[in-house]
């Protein structure tokens, strides 16, 4: 890689690679004036400047966190675990890149974040809620089961939970309910009490529409700062920008199918659903997200259907309707 200068599109450098012929900007490498180099870059680019690559090893202040360290995200209870796989740089001192075990990235200031253990300690003697206890009323709604269930809870002498439906004498075993009790109420599956079945619908809704993940696509890497408009522009791009506009656009995608507002119907269905009306026209619209400071921050897809045209009666006058769900 050879650097050219600054980059007239962001606040970065500007490279030339000589082996494909492409030009690639970053804002993750500075030249600092009368600094040393690392260890690992020693080439001096002239006399009094130094190449220099920040990174948790050459940088001059240390970062809290390493990359690729487990870190726990203090943004929801219990904190989930992420892996570091970008630490600050001079303009944004203080924030973290970290991907969770979905997939999905994120970034976090460091007071959001603390070092997780390598080895994760998971505990079995949680204090359970007073009202769990034998004999209680319950509604179970496991993930798999097809529907809520009201019934009673009993342990048995070795500690264990069972919980037995209507007038059953067959317990669904809940193991380590001590440990498990917190999240299965969380996550809408054990309720206090026989609560009526709508309520445990619509809390189930909204559970999955709060906790909803996005990954958010980052356009640090992109050698093109210009978004796709159409599928000749998209697979005229080069193999990783390819690559991270799909990534972009799965994104939304899975978002969508996760949403508990629509049906799924084969091609078939919506043949016959659709014989004598017009389905309205669907699009992808492409942007890049920029930061407070101008940079590109991340890649978006929004999947956009447009609604039709409304003639109201006179000559003139015709309401063009669009929404927007994305």
């Amino acid at each position: 890689m050879i650097i050219i200068g600054k980059c007239p599109y962001l606040q970065g450098l500007q490279f030339y690679n000589p082996v494909n012929g492409t030009f690639i900007s970053s804002i993750d490498y500075k030249l600092q004036h009368h600094v040393t180099s690392g260890e690992f870059f020693s080439l001096k680019y002239q006399p009094g400047i130094f190449i220099y690559c920040l990174d948790e090893s050459t940088s001059i202040f240390a970062p809290k966190f390493n990359i690729y360290s487990k870190v726990y995200v203090h943004s929801h209870s219990p904190p989930p675990i992420a892996t570091v796989i970008g630490i600050p740089t001079y303009n944004t001192p203080d924030v973290y890149t970290v991907t969770f075990k979905d997939g999905s990235i994120s970034e976090y200031t460091s007071d959001m974040l603390s070092l997780a253990p390598s080895s994760p300690i998971t505990s079995t003697t949680t204090i359970l809620p007073t009202w769990i206890k034998g004999g209680a009323t319950a509604t179970l709604f496991l993930n798999s089961m097809p529907a809520p269930r009201h019934g009673t809870l009993s342990q048995d002498e070795d500690g264990s939970w069972l919980f037995f439906p209507g007038k059953s004498t067959s317990g669904i075993i809940l193991p380590d309910l001590s440990a498990s009790c917190q999240s299965l109420m969380d996550t809408g599956q054990l309720f206090r009490g026989h609560t009526k079945f709508r309520n445990v619908y619509d809390a189930r809704n909204q559970i999955s529409l709060r906790t909803m993940v996005l990954r958010h696509v980052s356009a640090h890497g992109l050698s093109s700062l210009i978004a796709p408009t159409s599928l000749k522009s998209h697979n005229s791009m080069n193999s990783l920008d390819k690559a991270t506009w799909d990534s972009a656009y799965d994104e939304e995608y899975d978002g969508l199918v996760s949403l508990p507002t629509w049906e799924v119907v084969s091609e078939a269905d919506f043949k016959q659903l659709s014989k004598g009306k017009r389905a309205l026209p669907t699009m992808a619209i492409a942007t890049i997200k920029y930061d407070a400071f101008n940079k590109p921050k991340r890649q978006n897809t929004g999947l956009l259907f447009l609604g039709t045209s409304i003639t109201i009666p006179g000559p003139k006058w015709t309401l063009q309707h669009q929404s927007c769900h994305n």
